[in-house]
């Protein structure tokens, strides 16, 4: 009889540790879930004190001389890398006025010349209404397709951009003829 009491006494000993056990890592992991929540959440504001959180402004959509550089970038790389639909892929056909003759001139443009360098200096970076303006000087070098010496132009280019679907693009260009 000692022996069953003493079993019994054991089992239910065994069951009582076995379930304050339990409870301890239940309560331990909610313990950690609770620091882990604690450490992330300070890790957040010590990210927002130091800059690193995102910025509640959308700095695609404002216009700078990053966003200016960007688009003259497509348009320097398009020539010198004799490539007329990246550099056209800097302008806004759907909103550009005479877009069509801009692109046969473009077209005419690559078939007279083949290598181009260009050289762009932002002079002045501003903002009208919803446009961004840039005044640019520009340099370029063109040598005729057929061979012969090079052709240097130097001038200031006036680019109008808006904010569209793809980004910045270019949807005026005063003196056009730059490009003839």
């Amino acid at each position: 009889m000692r022996r069953i009491i003493l079993i019994v006494f054991a089992l239910s000993l065994t069951v009582t540790l076995m379930a304050q056990d339990q409870l301890s890592s239940q309560s331990t992991s909610s313990d950690t879930k609770k620091e882990d929540k604690k450490k992330d959440e300070k890790k957040k504001k010590d990210k927002s004190k130091s800059g690193g959180a995102q910025d509640p402004i959308d700095t695609s959509k404002v216009f700078n001389e990053r966003a200016a550089n960007e688009v003259l970038g497509m348009i320097r790389d398009g020539l010198e890398g004799h490539s007329r639909r990246l550099m056209l892929s800097a302008f806004d056909g759907d909103k550009m006025d005479g877009y069509l003759s801009f692109e046969d001139q473009i077209e005419s443009y690559f078939d007279h010349y083949d290598p181009f360098r260009v050289n762009f200096r932002i002079s002045n970076v501003a903002i009208d209404g919803t446009k961004g303006v840039v005044l640019v000087d520009t340099e370029l070098e063109q040598t005729p397709q057929g061979g012969g010496a090079p052709v240097r132009k130097r001038g200031q280019l006036r680019f109008e951009l808006e904010l569209g679907k793809k980004g910045w693009r270019v949807t005026d260009v005063r003196d056009r003829n730059f490009f003839s």
